[in-house]
């Protein structure tokens, strides 16, 4: 259980530095949770298992298929289940290292507070 919450928690932690390095002020955060991660946690499996979305619509079915936070909740399911999933642990892990990757080449030091204090 401790790997999948490790690895599902460094995940969530780089698609927030993602979000974070193209926000440009504190105040529009609530718009990007409104937005951007309540969508996504609607459109995963947090609230119903994979199989009942196929089933009320496939079309959801395949957006809770294709959003990584689905498979996050279905890791930490199975292993809540003692069982081991290696396709969503690949596949969250790819995403976290996606995220990490893509925020790391969205950082802009010369906004950060060590450049506001430089010019102070």
């Amino acid at each position: 259980m401790l790997p999948a919450l490790l690895v599902t928690g460094l995940m969530l932690g780089a698609f927030g530095l993602l979000i974070s390095s193209f926000i440009r002020q504190l105040e529009n955060f609530a718009g990007v949770m409104n937005f951007v991660i309540f969508p996504m946690f609607f459109a995963s499996t947090a609230l119903y298992p994979l199989w009942r979305l196929d089933d009320v619509s496939p079309a959801l079915g395949w957006v809770a298929e294709l959003n990584p936070f689905s498979h996050a909740v279905e890791l930490i399911r199975f292993c809540l289940y003692l069982r081991w999933a290696p396709a969503e642990a690949a596949v969250v892990a790819a995403a976290g290292a996606v995220f990490f990757w893509l925020a790391v080449y969205a950082f802009e030091p010369g906004r950060g507070f060590w450049a506001r204090r430089a010019e102070a």
